[in-house]
């Protein structure tokens, strides 16, 4: 029997670490807090370990005994950033 299972090597790309999560580039960039190795100074040079993308894709399962007590979902954690969002005014606004 043949599988066509894609071939995932241990340091992914940005848009292979995404597509390995089963999400686009701009969500997987949002919610993931496992931090790339960089290889080169070039942000070309980042990659993410796939047995830490792992752990945290397990972290997230409230089913698993071990990790239930986690209960964070990926949709909890768009549009969370550890800085403070500041809103630019339009010109003419008043503060």
């Amino acid at each position: 029997m043949k599988t066509d299972l894609p071939y995932w090597p241990a340091a992914l790309r940005l848009d292979q670490a995404a597509a390995y999560c089963g999400l686009s580039v701009p969500t997987f960039s949002a919610v993931c807090p496992v931090k790339p190795i960089e290889f080169t100074q070039s942000s070309r040079g980042r990659r993410w370990l796939r047995a830490r993308l792992d752990a945290w894709l397990a972290s997230l399962d409230k089913n698993d005994p071990e990790t239930g007590s986690v209960r964070r979902r990926i949709g909890d954690m768009i549009g969370k950033s550890p800085e403070p969002i500041l809103r630019r005014r339009r010109r003419g606004e008043r503060t």
